[in-house]
């Protein structure tokens, strides 16, 4: 995908035209965010999956590796993860398709930004979890605005040797160098269904602190306002844990993640 085309439509004398007027060469503005990402001190290798429609568009997407590739500094591991990924360099991803800890997949499934960090704990029964080893990484989509709605045109991979604590600066500066590129991702974060009642679903910035989930809670469920209440959810073993903190948040977002759920499940309940 050399560029995104948008009809413009028009009628002369009852004869509709369309002109396909190219508006952004995808592929050249990889490149040019490649270049212009500041590694800092470290390792990093960036990679683009370019997103094409498949034979049945509306439960899926094709996700190619390309040429589009950076790498900071020299690195045996990054280069092996390189390679072991042209292995396979085309991929379908459906609405159902189990990416396991294929973040790239994942992302596209969700439509949202997602990392792996020193906090995640992979499962080597997982799909992938032989090809990323013990590395740290980052993935963002990448939308097209087409006026209408967004359209999912890539993902971005950041890998790096070893896990960071936390990638929201990265994916704040690549956020950043696609905007200059007038494109866009969406943010860090997890998708969260809330039952009180009624079933709510919003999505969390992987960022967020527990008053960030308590506002989001009580702006979708007014009557909880003047009431206490506290929220729960099952972990990856059935257990159901409090989260009453922001470190309980951290913990059972970062469980999520590494689990590959795409999403989490809470529950509000009333105190006594």
């Amino acid at each position: 995908m050399d560029a995104i085309n948008s009809p413009n439509q028009f009628n002369i004398r009852g004869v509709r035209i369309i002109v396909l007027i190219q508006q952004v060469p995808i592929l050249e503005s990889i490149d040019r965010i490649f270049r212009s990402f500041n590694f800092g001190n470290g390792s990093g290798l960036l990679q683009y999956w370019e997103c094409t429609p498949s034979e049945l568009e509306d439960i899926g997407c094709n996700l190619m590796l390309t040429d589009q590739t950076f790498m900071s500094t020299p690195d045996e591991g990054l280069e092996d993860y390189r390679r072991r990924c042209l292995e396979n360099p085309h991929r379908f991803v459906g609405l159902e398709t189990s990416v396991g800890n294929w973040l790239a997949g994942r992302a596209a499934q969700t439509g949202i930004a997602d990392h792996r960090t020193i906090h995640h704990v992979l499962n080597q029964e997982d799909q992938h979890s032989t090809d990323v080893g013990g590395k740290g990484q980052l993935v963002l989509p990448v939308f097209y605005d087409q006026g209408a709605g967004n359209k999912l045109v890539g993902i971005i991979e950041f890998v790096t040797p070893v896990p960071k604590e936390c990638y929201v600066e990265d994916f704040e500066h690549i956020h950043d160098l696609l905007k200059d590129e007038g494109l866009k991702s969406e943010y860090l974060g997890k998708t969260i269904k809330v039952e009180y009642n009624d079933m709510i679903k919003f999505t969390l910035p992987l960022s967020a602190k527990f008053t960030d989930l308590q506002s989001k809670v009580t702006e979708r469920f007014t009557d909880l306002e003047h009431q206490e209440f506290r929220v729960e959810y099952n972990d990856t073993e059935g257990n159901r844990l409090p989260i009453a903190s922001d470190v309980d948040l951290r913990v059972c977002m970062a469980e999520s993640s590494s689990k590959g759920a795409k999403f989490i499940r809470m529950y509000v309940l009333l105190n006594p």
